[in-house]
């Protein structure tokens, strides 16, 4: 059977917008396709048609650059204040993170009336160039942080097999500055969960799965499933007052499904507990890693895959994390 033939466009007719044929169904799935919040309330001006779709959208990803400001129009107060705040506090530089900008899109993002994932990008605040990758979750049963140092990385190919050796031993002052950087991390994840929250709770009701990670894509805070994404919401779930991590160090270590050669690698895994919980002699990295990883991600879990099997912590630590 035979379709008829399309009549052919003369006129008025010529100037018909075909995306106009499209059913809501495709449309749909063509905004999902874009994600970009900034793009989707973009089209949502085009017209009423639009903007009903446009805010059905399942799936968002927004992001901020970093805060644009001219370090000369700084008064000396302000330069002094921005230096405590950074040497001092170990917080994010305030003059990095535009929070009118942030709460004006987080009311922006209440007209989608069905997101079920979400994605969101934020500058990144850290200084160490060492570190690799880092993922935290946190809830009423997961209160953890990963971090992944490495002093140098090598891509490896079949005509570069031979890596030389590195002097990666842990001294006493890579140990000291890999301990440091680690807390800041996991206090830089502990106030982006704190951000998330705030946008969280204006979609409580259809999201399934949320993450916010640094500009720099080297980590994130991911929260996972219902359960998670309830305790991030209930007052009555606070993140423990203390805590403990460990510490791997490898001088060299091979990553075949990477294609690389770590020198110097270290992770350092951060665990808030209660007073009277256990502590795993992994910090419950491998209850974690069970969940599946992302794509993204594939360096930092085969390297913890590497290490568990085959290496024992070199550190233990004792965390305050109320300490600034």
């Amino acid at each position: 059977m035979t379709s008829p033939p399309s009549p052919s466009l003369t006129g008025d007719e010529s100037e018909v917008v075909h995306i106009n044929r499209l059913p809501d169904e495709l449309l749909l799935i063509i905004f999902t396709k874009l994600n970009n919040a900034r793009l989707l309330c973009i089209c949502s001006l085009v017209s009423k048609r639009f903007s009903s779709v446009v805010h059905q959208t399942p799936s968002i990803f927004l992001s901020f650059p970093h805060r644009q400001y001219n370090d000369r129009n700084e008064n000396f107060p302000k330069k002094l204040f921005n230096y405590l705040s950074k040497s001092f506090f170990r917080k994010p530089p305030p003059n990095k993170f535009d929070g009118a900008l942030f709460q004006s899109a987080v009311d922006s993002l209440k007209t989608f009336q069905n997101v079920r994932n979400l994605q969101i990008q934020l500058p990144s605040f850290q200084q160490d160039e060492s570190i690799l990758k880092w993922h935290a979750e946190f809830g009423r049963d997961m209160n953890i942080c990963v971090i992944l140092f490495a002093t140098s990385v090598h891509q490896t190919t079949p005509s570069n097999t031979q890596i030389q050796n590195a002097d990666t031993l842990l001294t006493n002052h890579l140990l000291q500055s890999r301990i440091a950087s680690a807390n800041q991390c996991f206090r830089e994840a502990t106030w982006r969960q704190h951000i998330l929250r705030h946008v969280v709770e204006n979609h409580r009701q259809s999201l399934e799965a949320a993450e916010i990670r640094d500009s720099s894509r080297k980590g994130k805070v991911v929260m996972r499933g219902r359960q998670q994404l309830t305790d991030l919401l209930d007052p009555e779930v606070k993140l423990p007052a203390s805590g403990y991590g460990k510490l791997w160090h490898v001088q060299l270590l091979r990553l075949p499904e990477a294609r690389c050669v770590l020198h110097g690698a270290t992770v350092v895994a951060i665990r808030r507990t209660d007073e009277n919980e256990e502590e795993h002699e992994d910090v419950g990295v491998k209850h974690l890693m069970k969940k599946g990883y992302e794509v993204d991600e594939q360096l930092l879990w085969e390297v913890l895959t590497h290490i568990f099997e085959n290496h024992a912590p070199s550190r233990s630590l004792n965390i305050n994390p109320t300490r600034r």
